[in-house]
């Protein structure tokens, strides 16, 4: 059932919405005419500027990560090449893995696991059939398109691991470049 504009109800809930507007103090101030707000300020002079600052709170940042290296199509090839050196970690689901995937990539879904590199070592290895990487391990994240690495790869410096790589070119250009792949 639509309310008509007209409808009691709206009045009702329109009344009670602009008499709260009018009783914050805040919201008092702010529908003050301009000439009144201008005397009052004169008035109270440096005691206004000191309460208005009072008002915003500082905020600092303590430790910023920097963001991870973006890599083509031609590192990561390099690297699916010689697993030793880097981890490819597929951050999409199951279902999209079974499709295709870059040899030697493990898939750590970001989705449904986000907090995965956050498991402990037994929790981890048992969700996934592998070893967690260790925080000094070169992690290679790539998903279809690039949005879920660039996220799984910023959650992961949260986590410890400073060695990020992000595909971002992903699956999508994987696949543009590779006519054989890996399927599970």
């Amino acid at each position: 059932m639509m309310l008509n504009r007209s409808s009691p109800a709206v009045r009702l809930a329109t009344r009670a919405l602009v008499r709260n507007l009018y009783s914050s103090p805040a919201l008092r101030f702010a529908f003050q005419p301009a000439k009144q707000v201008a005397i009052s300020g004169l008035r109270s002079g440096l005691k206004t500027q000191s309460n208005i600052r009072n008002q915003f709170r500082y905020y600092s940042v303590i430790e910023e990560e920097p963001n991870a290296k973006v890599v083509g199509y031609e590192e990561v090839k390099a690297l699916s090449e010689k697993p030793g050196d880097a981890l490819i970690v597929d951050v999409r689901e199951p279902s999209e893995y079974a499709q295709g995937h870059i040899p030697n990539a493990v898939n750590i879904p970001y989705k449904t696991s986000p907090g995965a590199l956050g498991l402990p070592d037994d929790d981890f290895e048992m969700t996934f059939g592998f070893p967690k990487p260790t925080t000094d391990t070169e992690l290679v994240f790539y998903c279809l398109a690039g949005v879920r690495s660039t996220a799984a790869e910023e959650l992961a410096g949260t986590f410890g691991y400073g060695k990020r790589l992000n595909y971002v070119g992903s699956w999508e250009d994987w696949a543009n470049h590779e006519a054989e792949t890996p399927k599970e």
